[in-house]
């Protein structure tokens, strides 16, 4: 690994995110699919109120008995509330991590871009899960969480870790799972500094 190996892989990286992004854009309803199906199957074992969930294209909507009120022309309507999530806004996560392990390259990079997407799928799944929680126990307004019979730090939780999810797991998550599949390329790198020390020091 040479000097500027750092500046190269960073460049490839970028530039694989760029390629790879609308590749992902066009396949997000089919990575969706299988994202949906688990948070779906985990909201409506957990949750009493979590019936069940529809997907269209990358947006799956969680159907829940939960009851909302809304005015329409001076008059009062009541429904269920159906909370939705885009994949897209949540599932560029996996596009990251395509584009550390093009960087890298490392040995068995097949069956490293394969295992790594199938884990990142789970993530994802909790990406949503987090999302429906929050807009049912926290967007929809204090009434409809008291439908949930939960106690009020439940929803505190919940606040927390969307916004930890929004802006720092998301992002995260690809990071540290490339970590793990690619561990030869920190050591590669500490090699790298250790040696460019020594010569330092040798000066």
């Amino acid at each position: 690994m040479r000097l500027n190996s750092m500046g190269r892989f960073l460049l490839v990286a970028v530039l694989s995110l760029l390629c790879l992004m609308p590749l992902w854009y066009y396949l997000a309803p089919q990575l969706a699919a299988p994202v949906f199906y688990m948070a779906g199957e985990v909201m409506s074992s957990v949750f009493q109120w979590a019936l069940s969930y529809t997907r269209q294209e990358a947006t799956g909507v969680l159907k829940t008995t939960l009851k909302v009120v809304s005015t329409h022309n001076g008059q009062f309507r009541t429904g269920q509330l159906a909370p939705a999530v885009d994949y897209r806004l949540l599932g560029y996560g996996i596009v990251i991590l395509w584009a550390l392990l093009l960087a890298s390259f490392p040995r068995g990079w097949g069956r490293k871009l394969l295992l790594g997407s199938l884990a990142m799928l789970p993530i994802q799944a909790i990406n949503v899960i987090v999302q429906w929680c929050n807009d049912a126990l926290n967007r929809a307004g204090a009434e409809v969480f008291a439908q949930t019979g939960l106690p009020g730090w439940v929803a505190d939780v919940v606040a927390f870790l969307y916004h930890f999810n929004l802006f720092i797991f998301t992002a995260l998550a690809p990071v540290m799972l490339w970590l793990l599949l690619d561990r030869a390329f920190l050591a590669n790198l500490h090699a790298q500094a250790k040696a460019a020390m020594a010569v330092h020091q040798a000066r």
